[in-house]
């Protein structure tokens, strides 16, 4: 798995009211709820996944072997909590959330090669072509849609396909939501200071594939604030997830 950059992982503000929280802190008190965290942290260092090994978990958290062995296996067997094979342990909500700071790395990494590689043509189109006609060899430049293969090609044909390109591209991007990462969408509430939780909004859109009703959006920010409106600081999820928030644990 990829090495997280990103060192931060959402928590549920109803985490503490869970139903099988709710079991666990029966027998364990609000130090057992101080544990599950403790663990849950301990796993986002091992990539979601770590090795069911006692001495290990206990040095991880700084707790002592016999209380980790209990509370680990009762975690386990008894709430459901994490999940195990035995041999490794892991929480299925945990590893989802790595998946989709890993996805949004990854398209992070992709825009910036991108906008490297069309300054780069642009570069070579502003610097390399002579004025006038253009007798060399020609050649490709392979991230835009300009290919100058005309040896009568000038310069203002080549300008003159760009505007066309670029205007046509602006008409393109005018209708289209430029789809915003984990990091603006968190960064947006904390300049409204409003109670929005950054992950809730991208999982509930990325989901529905980023749509108002039927309509595609066209503007994230305002859908922000339109959750900032309404009650508890958001949309509130389908009722399944409020009866058990940590479904996928299952």
């Amino acid at each position: 798995m990829a090495k997280l950059a990103k060192r931060y992982i959402g928590h549920d503000e109803s985490a503490s009211r869970d139903e099988k929280i709710l079991k666990m802190r029966e027998k364990y008190g609000a130090r057992g709820y101080g544990l599950f965290w403790e663990i849950v942290e301990y796993l986002f260092t091992t990539n979601g996944k770590a090795e069911l090994n006692i001495k290990i978990v206990s040095l991880a958290i700084g707790e002592d072997v016999r209380t980790v062995r209990n509370f680990l296996t009762d975690c386990i067997d008894v709430y459901q909590l994490f999940e195990s094979d035995g041999k490794y342990f892991w929480s299925n909500r945990l590893l989802s959330q790595i998946d989709q700071i890993i996805a949004i790395s990854a398209m992070k990494s992709k825009a910036v090669r991108s906008s490297y590689d069309k300054q780069s043509c642009k570069a070579l189109i502003n610097n390399d072509i002579p004025t006038q006609n253009v007798t060399k060899d020609p050649y490709t430049c392979s991230t835009d849609v300009l290919q100058v293969n005309n040896s009568s090609a000038t310069i203002d044909e080549i300008n003159e396909i760009e505007e066309i390109d670029s205007s046509h591209q602006k008409g393109n991007q005018s209708n289209r939501l430029v789809k915003p990462t984990m990091e603006e969408i968190e960064a947006y509430c904390i300049e409204r200071k409003n109670a929005v939780d950054p992950i809730q909004f991208f999982d509930y859109y990325e989901a529905n594939g980023w749509k108002v009703g039927r309509n595609s959006m066209k503007d994230w920010k305002a859908a922000v604030r339109t959750w900032e409106r309404n009650e508890n600081g958001g949309k509130k999820p389908k009722a399944a997830d409020q009866d058990d928030p940590y479904a996928e644990l299952r």
